[in-house]
């Protein structure tokens, strides 16, 4: 992130306020509907980044202009906030409904007094995931049309693409707070409980036959800290902590020491370099009914290899496993003994390439996510 401040005019401040405070309600729905199904954090992640391109566009593009379009574009933040806007784009625009736009393979358990509910852990589907529609402009777009919708693109690509949703809002919220720290709401009161249980008959008279889980209210007025509702160790809670905190770059190197939880690793890429091999990249073996794309450098996929975990390239349709050879060289030799490895094409694709490497090793939860197979 880059510092310096760029604080609003005091014309724009109240709709900035009044923006912000929409933002916090939108992402504190979002958090809350992680518990009940996916079309709800569709809607709720959608309402999110509406606020998010209103405070982009009719705030601080407005009251600041070009400076402030040069300063998003040169912020890792900046990136998200543009990136979160092909969402809005899309969500507004788009003739179909596209329900691949959230990823929730994963979930924890939740326990309550009515029984276990699930949390799910959603992430925004993948550059190559989207509907051609997304990612095409029409023929008759304005030219303020495709230069917004390119940095929209560019931005979807390189800074959100299968990142968890909560990181990416808290990256934009932390974008508009470091320009206005205006923006930043009063600490909230401690929360011993995240939400409570709602009978759908009173309990003294008889036992309900419905729960209904209830979310406290007014949230909004504060700085969002998110309650705790079965967190993994990594999430992140506050736009005030840090984008990748110590804990979380800890566990990327722990990561690194284990072994994929996949069972295998198809190599389709090399990546490339100066003329130098940096790393390879492809798609697991099918996990729970779906491929996952990876990318690693050589001197990872070499070790993963040495500890005895199998990545192997396909070659006239047979498999040959990848092998050790020396100090970080891999070879992978067909009956002929010829390497298959030193001839696979270059990395393409927006999760395939030296580009999406650049982008899991600047969110360590991307990369986490990634090495787990979510």
């Amino acid at each position: 992130m880059i510092n310096g401040r760029m604080p609003l005019p005091d014309t724009h401040q109240a709709k900035a306020e009044t923006t912000m405070r929409a933002f916090r309600r939108a992402l504190m729905d979002y958090w809350y509907s992680t518990v009940e199904d996916k079309q709800a954090a569709v809607i709720a992640a959608a309402q999110a980044c509406f606020q998010v391109n209103i405070l982009d566009e009719a705030v601080f593009h407005d009251a600041l202009g070009d400076p402030y379009r040069d300063r998003r574009a040169q912020d890792l933040l900046g990136r998200v906030v543009m990136g979160l806007e092909l969402i809005r784009n899309c969500e507004t625009h788009a003739s179909v409904v596209f329900d691949g736009i959230l990823d929730g393979s994963v979930a924890f358990g939740v326990p309550t007094q009515a029984g276990t509910i699930q949390r799910s852990v959603y992430t925004w589907a993948g550059y190559d995931e989207l509907p051609p529609s997304y990612r095409n402009l029409p023929s008759g777009a304005t030219a303020g049309q495709k230069r917004a919708r390119k940095e929209a693109l560019d931005g979807f690509r390189k800074a959100v693409q299968r990142r968890s949703v909560i990181e990416t809002l808290f990256d934009a919220m932390a974008f508009f707070q470091s320009l206005d720290d205006r923006l930043v709401g009063p600490p909230g009161p401690a929360m011993p409980w995240a939400y409570g249980l709602l009978p759908d008959t009173d309990p003294d008279v008889e036992q309900p036959g419905v729960w209904f889980l209830c979310r406290p209210m007014g949230l909004d007025h504060f700085e969002p800290f998110l309650p705790h509702i079965v967190l993994r160790p990594f999430e992140r809670r506050s736009a005030r902590w840090p984008t990748a905190d110590a804990e979380m770059h800890a566990l990327r190197e722990t990561s690194k020491k284990t072994l994929p939880q996949a069972q295998a690793r198809e190599v389709l890429h090399t990546l490339m370099e100066d003329g130098k091999v940096l790393g390879y990249s492809g798609y697991t073996t099918e996990s729970a009914g779906r491929r996952s794309p990876w990318v690693e450098r050589r001197a990872q996929v070499w070790k993963d290899v040495r500890a005895s975990y199998r990545y192997f390239t396909c070659h006239d349709g047979t498999e040959i496993d990848l092998q050790p050879d020396g100090h970080q060289g891999l070879t992978a030799l067909d009956p002929a003994g010829q390497d298959v490895l030193a001839h696979l094409p270059p990395g393409t694709g927006a999760a395939l390439d030296v580009e999406y490497l650049t982008m899991v090793e600047r969110y360590p939860d991307l990369y986490l996510a990634m090495r787990r197979d979510d």
